[in-house]
C-alpha cells in the first residue's frame, strides 16, 4: 500500500509524464489490456520514466545516472522517505520536522541521489549524501549543481576509505 503522502497512487498518468518530458513517448506502449505502460526491462524506458516523475511531480529539470548505476523506482523510495517523515513526526509531537533545519545523511547515496532529492523537494530537509565511488560522486554532483531547487540543500561528500563511514563525512 502507498503512503498516503506519496503523490505516485494507482497508475502513472502517462499524457501528464508525456507534457513533463515528451521524450517518454518513445517508450510507451499498450500493455494486454490496452493501457499505457513501458518496459520495464528496458533500463532506458525506466530511466526517462524517473526523469518525467522527477521533473513532473519534484520540480527536477535534470536527472540522469552513468550507464550501469542503480535506477531506483521513485515510487517506492518516495514512501520510505515518507515512512521516516513519520518516524520523526512521532518524536515531534506528531508534526512532521520540516524546513533546512532538519539535516539528513544519507550513507551510500550512489549516482542517483534519489533519497537527497525527494527529502528536500517533499520536506525541505537538508541532506548530505556519502559515498565511496567518485563516479557516483560526480553524477550526484552534477545533478545538485544542474538544479537550482537542489542547490545549497545537498552536499555529496566523497568517502576515500570504505571502512570508515562517518569519518570527514560527519562535521
Amino acid at each position: 500500500m502507498v503512503h498516503s503522502r506519496n503523490p505516485h497512487h494507482g497508475r502513472y498518468n502517462f499524457p501528464e509524464l508525456l507534457q513533463a518530458l515528451p521524450e517518454l513517448g518513445q517508450f510507451i506502449r499498450p500493455n494486454p489490456a490496452g493501457d499505457q505502460t513501458i518496459d520495464f526491462a528496458d533500463p532506458a524506458a525506466v530511466k526517462a520514466l524517473n526523469r518525467a516523475l522527477l521533473k513532473q511531480h519534484y520540480g527536477v529539470a535534470h536527472w540522469d545516472i552513468p550507464a550501469g548505476y542503480l535506477c531506483p523506482p521513485i515510487p517506492g523510495r518516495a514512501d520510505y522517505l515518507h515512512h521516516a517523515a513519520d518516524l520523526l513526526a512521532a518524536d515531534n509531537q506528531g508534526e512532521i520536522p520540516r524546513g533546512r533545519a532538519v539535516h539528513v545523511l544519507d550513507v551510500g547515496t550512489g549516482a542517483n541521489c534519489i533519497y537527497p532529492i525527494l527529502g528536500t523537494r517533499s520536506y525541505g530537509w537538508r541532506f548530505v549524501g556519502s559515498e565511496v565511488d567518485p563516479v557516483a560522486v560526480r553524477a550526484a554532483r552534477h545533478m545538485v549543481a544542474a538544479n537550482p531547487v537542489l542547490t545549497g540543500h545537498i552536499d555529496v561528500r566523497q568517502q576515500s576509505d570504505a571502512a570508515a563511514i562517518f569519518a570527514g563525512i560527519v562535521k
